[in-house]
């Protein structure tokens, strides 16, 4: 529809609210205070049957015929509105509802964005807001590190590709970042929460390509086991070295120690095809109030104000 379309239906609507008004005032009957008599007073209206009234029908009758005819074009004029502030995205990033809003924790409160993208079509969502109709608070979506190590910052801006979809969480991240996952990640799980947990992605410890530890067979048959033992995306404590019995050789204490961890992951699988994970993890580092508990409309907009997707509760 076109720009002034809008206006043309209100002043339709005016027009309508007009002629409801004119069978009520005739209803008072005789020459009243509105002079002449009901029959000229239909003969002036004319062409009223075009707007559901007629001299033939009651008035409430003809009245609500003239209220669906006004409630069709206010529907209508809503859908136009609607549509205008539409961005071109909508469809293509979708939000989940909104979860943990009870807790007080801020770090607990969270939504996820999924994309309905096609496969060579991308997206950038640095720079689009959070924003409850209810409030007007707001949050904007900022950038994230691609290479994640914890409290380093190297931030781009966030691209989605078909398949990612992305986790924003209201709070503060556990390592002081915005990140997109990857297949070593799950390492940031250890002594730290993520609400929702990460995936735990990462190559099993005894799975890796081994170095040799000792030429005797049993004391090389005792480390692989140990290696064994550890589970994934977690590291081996202190305390677990020095428990070790004296017959597992310094080589293998030190491997457990130094080289099952996030960075030794990293070097090793950064140039797999199924390294970079997709998922972003997105902290807004808000502690306050942004929506209200219950009964809220939160909506996305893109860097131009327009609506991408709209959740209520």
């Amino acid at each position: 529809m076109k720009d002034n379309e809008p206006i043309v239906i209100l002043i339709i609507l005016i027009i309508l609210f007009g002629l409801a008004y004119e069978p009520i005032k005739n209803s008072s009957g005789g020459s009243g205070i509105w002079g002449g008599s009901n029959s000229n007073t239909y003969s002036s209206v004319g062409d009223q049957n075009s707007v559901g009234y007629s001299p033939n029908k009651p008035v409430g009758e003809s009245l609500k015929e003239i209220e669906d005819e006004i409630k069709d074009l206010q529907k209508e004029t809503s859908e136009i509105v609607g549509v205008k502030t539409r961005s071109p995205y909508y469809g293509k990033v979708q939000m989940s509802s909104l979860s943990g809003i009870w807790w007080n924790d801020p770090s607990f409160e969270y939504l996820t964005l999924y994309t309905n993208l096609e496969k060579t079509e991308t997206v950038k969502i640095t720079g689009w807001y959070l924003k409850s109709a209810v409030t007007g608070y707001y949050a904007i979506v900022g950038r994230a590190d691609l290479l994640p190590f914890p409290y380093v910052k190297n931030e781009s801006d966030v691209v989605l590709q078909q398949g990612d979809r992305v986790i924003i969480t209201k709070g503060f991240s556990p390592i002081g970042i915005s990140f997109r996952t990857n297949m070593c990640t799950g390492y940031f799980e250890e002594n730290r929460t993520f609400t929702p947990n990460l995936p735990f992605n990462c190559p099993r410890p005894s799975d890796e390509k081994l170095p040799q530890f000792s030429s005797i067979h049993d004391r090389e048959e005792e480390c692989l086991d140990l290696i064994d033992r550890v589970s994934r995306c977690t590291t081996v404590t202190n305390r677990f070295i020095k428990d070790l019995p004296d017959t597992v050789t310094e080589s293998c204490k030190s491997y457990l120690k130094n080289q099952i961890n996030y960075n030794s992951c990293v070097a090793n699988h950064f140039s797999d095809s199924d390294f970079p994970g997709n998922e972003y993890r997105i902290f807004l580092n808000k502690f306050g109030p942004l929506w209200r508990e219950r009964s809220d409309i939160i909506n996305l907009h893109d860097q131009n104000g327009l609506i991408v997707d709209t959740i209520s509760y």
